[in-house]
């Protein structure tokens, strides 16, 4: 399911008219095919999806956090 803030934020990443730092302007229209195709599979890709858009348009500081309790050093 396409959610709002993956909406939002394909469409920044789409936007012509927007100056990205030349890092993210590589993979800027990836990251979109990405986002969309998460969204599809519904599920986990689906969350983690929105996850990330919600961080490329600042609409959500708090998303969710996987933990695969990895040892950390």
């Amino acid at each position: 399911m396409l959610t709002r803030a993956i909406d939002e934020a394909v469409e920044l990443l789409r936007d012509k008219n927007l100056v990205w730092s030349s890092d993210l302007e590589d993979v800027k229209e990836n990251l979109a095919h990405l986002l969309l195709a998460s969204a599809a599979q519904g599920g986990i890709m689906e969350n983690v999806a929105d996850n990330l858009a919600r961080k490329l348009i600042h609409a959500d500081t708090t998303a969710t956090v996987y933990d695969l309790n990895l040892e950390k050093r």
